[in-house]
């Protein structure tokens, strides 16, 4: 009878999972966090929406390779310009030749040169960007006539219309990524109740943070003031919130998600400060739960931006 009762009690061990296999609970502070969740998502929904919406009714003129955005380009379709990729061994007389053909102040021609390989010199017509190409070409100057290009919204890897190094925003993405990962890697540690391991992964998310917070600050400047960029982006030569739509819509989906970001870092920069502490255990893991979820929120939060913003 004893050998006939065996198989009963395995096939009810195996039917009936061990309380430790259960899953847990939605506690009152997971709960909070959902909710705190929803609000940041109709908060970034709205964000974005905004953002594409302003997009979509921009006319189809509004930026173009030659004229600061905005321009009327009613009476500027045969309109050329000279783009000057290199002014060669002489930028003085290069200066020289430019100030000659458009009469353009000191300044102006100044900007020019500074934005090479991108220098943009407006305001011409055919026959004159044409003769002006030719001086430039004679000067050891690398230039070119380029027509008139417009379109509704600047386009990616357009140095003449779109500001943004995709480049580099690719990079801080992917390293965006890493701080999530090391973040699933912390909350695993300490689960299993390793505990100066969960400190080094919260360590390296804190760090992860920090580095894309630094690279989109340097982002920020190289825009704001370390550039010179032509007049397709900005008539100032610095992309800043006012010179067009675009950039007003840039510096406001990007700097409330870096806003995230950086309260993320500083909450986890306080979870991992508490591990130091032994704190945290096995059966005590809450609060690091819900700072990942918080983070993997602004990570994907992020690629979503990255997308509608840099690539499309």
């Amino acid at each position: 009878m004893a050998q006939a009762e065996a198989p009963t009690h395995e096939m009810q061990a195996h039917h009936h999972p061990l309380p430790d296999a259960t899953p847990a609970p939605a506690t009152p502070g997971k709960v909070a966090v959902w909710l705190f969740l929803a609000t940041e998502i109709m908060f970034f929904t709205g964000l974005i929406g905004t953002y594409i919406v302003c997009r979509a009714g921009s006319p189809p003129t509004a930026y173009s390779n030659l004229f600061a955005p905005t321009t009327p380009l009613d009476r500027l379709g045969s309109a050329r310009g000279v783009l000057l990729e290199a002014p060669g061994a002489d930028p003085a007389k290069v200066s020289a030749a430019i100030v000659a053909a458009t009469h353009k102040g000191d300044e102006e021609v100044a900007h020019i040169l500074a934005a090479v390989p991108h220098g943009l010199v407006n305001g011409l017509f055919e026959e004159g960007a044409t003769t002006l190409a030719d001086d430039l070409a004679k000067l050891g100057a690398t230039a070119k006539v380029v027509s008139l290009e417009t379109s509704s919204w600047p386009k990616p890897y357009d140095p003449l219309t779109n500001p943004l190094s995709i480049d580099l925003t690719t990079v801080n993405t992917f390293i965006l990524i890493c701080s999530s990962a090391t973040m699933v890697l912390a909350l695993s540690a300490i689960q299993r109740g390793r505990k100066v391991r969960c400190s080094l992964y919260l360590l390296a998310t804190v760090a992860l943070g920090s580095l894309f917070l630094g690279i989109q600050v340097y982002e920020y400047h190289e825009l704001l003031e370390g550039r010179i960029y032509p007049p397709g982006i900005s008539p100032t030569g610095h992309f800043r919130p006012g010179v067009s739509l675009f950039a007003s819509c840039f510096f406001t989906v990007t700097g409330f998600h870096g806003l995230h970001v950086a309260a993320g870092v500083v909450t986890l920069a306080l979870v991992f400060l508490a591990s130091l502490t032994g704190r945290y255990s096995a059966r005590n893991f809450a609060t690091i739960e819900y700072a990942g979820l918080y983070w993997h929120f602004v990570d994907v939060v992020w690629i979503l931006l990255f997308t509608i913003v840099y690539l499309v």
